[in-house]
């Protein structure tokens, strides 16, 4: 496991150095705009409509950035889906197991492993994690801040998604047009990520894969539960999205796939909070000097997210802490980095923890016998 949490760290930190060039600068310009534009365009509009959680349809119009039309019209659907489905979940389920640590506990266990099936043997993957991670979600901030009234969060975080979504689906559609009124040029997907060097290409089975996940969310969740801080609740986020990787057609799961992407979220976390700590004096609370703020740091967040897989999940947590620190609630936009310095923390927890259960559900099931879907592949050094 050391070795594949080095390999995914070097690889990181070269494909962040290879994206520094002014090619790459200059061939991304449109794609990074239109992303920008479309993250601005939902923050102004849930503003002027006086919507709360104004951080969500941000989020879910930067979330699909990248996406051609019909692939952003299939995933913008599954995120609407995703977040009536989890929010409501969610609420619901905090009525019961708010109050005592068992029932807590085991609740966060269920949703997790059912998340986790659902998303890596279904169809619609991406509504699946959405509905468990916003259902854990809602019940580790119902804990966390008891007077919260879970059914008017549910309405804001689903018509802050529907806001969002349509806010990309409108900037993309008008991009095409004039795309095609100019006769410019498509957009082109960057080069395939290099493969992984032998040494990475072990794989697990889908059960390894569900008790990762189950015993991972039980420890955050009995930490939540002890000591309900806006941070674990991001730190359960962290488990579930990180072991999110594709699976091949035998449901086999590549662990450095989840290192790559752990060690992405925590770079990308960490360097979005600098740059904000970093603009935070140039700010200095003017609205007008925070929106310009937010719209550089997303171009670039951008610009790194649309490079291969060695660094495309980093710019996507960059981007992820820019606008969780600049854009908030009621009070719209804003240079307080709390959010940021929550986010960081959760992230910070939640990858500790997986990596440690990771290593013990890797030894424990190093003897066991293959199952029938990984034979074909081994289970190689870990």
């Amino acid at each position: 496991m050391q070795n594949i949490a080095l390999a995914a760290l070097s690889n990181t930190l070269r494909g962040l150095r290879d994206e520094i060039t002014v090619a790459k600068l200059t061939k991304r310009t449109r794609q990074c705009t239109i992303a920008t534009v479309a993250t601005a365009v939902a923050i102004y509009v849930s503003h002027w409509l006086r919507l709360e959680q104004i951080w969500w349809p941000a989020i879910c119009a930067f979330s699909l950035t990248g996406l051609e039309v019909k692939a952003s019209l299939r995933q913008g659907t599954q995120q609407i889906a995703g977040t009536l489905c989890g929010t409501t979940l969610g609420w619901l389920l905090s009525q019961y197991v708010a109050g005592g640590i068992g029932p807590f506990v085991l609740c966060v266990i269920g949703l997790s492993s059912g998340g986790l099936y659902l998303a890596t043997s279904r169809a619609a993957s991406y509504m699946w994690i959405l509905s468990t991670v916003l259902a854990i979600f809602m019940i580790a901030s119902v804990r966390a801040h008891p007077a919260t009234n879970p059914a008017d969060l549910v309405v804001a975080l689903s018509v802050g998604a529907l806001t969002g979504t349509i806010a990309y689906w409108l900037v993309c559609l008008a991009a095409d047009m004039l795309v095609r009124i100019f006769g410019g040029k498509t957009r082109a997907g960057d080069a395939a990520a290099s493969a992984p060097s032998a040494s990475t290409q072990a794989t697990l089975g889908r059960l390894r894969h569900t008790v990762a996940g189950a015993v991972t969310l039980s420890v955050l969740a009995y930490l939540a539960f002890r000591y309900p801080l806006e941070g674990f609740a991001q730190a359960m986020t962290t488990a579930l999205v990180t072991l999110l990787v594709p699976l091949d057609a035998s449901g086999a799961w590549s662990p450095y796939a989840v290192a790559l992407r752990m060690c992405h979220r925590l770079l990308g976390c960490l360097i979005g909070s600098v740059f904000v700590i970093a603009l935070v004096p140039l700010t200095a609370g003017n609205m007008h000097l925070c929106v310009v703020a937010l719209c550089v740091l997303v171009w670039l967040s951008c610009h790194f997210r649309f490079g291969d897989l060695n660094v495309s999940y980093a710019g996507t947590q960059f981007g992820a802490v820019v606008i969780l620190a600049f854009v908030h609630d009621q009070a719209w936009l804003s240079d307080d980095v709390h959010a940021a310095y929550g986010r960081l923390l959760g992230v910070t927890a939640g990858i500790v923890v997986l990596t440690v259960v990771l290593a013990v559900v890797g030894r424990t099931f190093r003897g066991w016998p293959l199952s029938r879907s990984e034979r074909g592949f081994g289970t190689r050094g870990e």
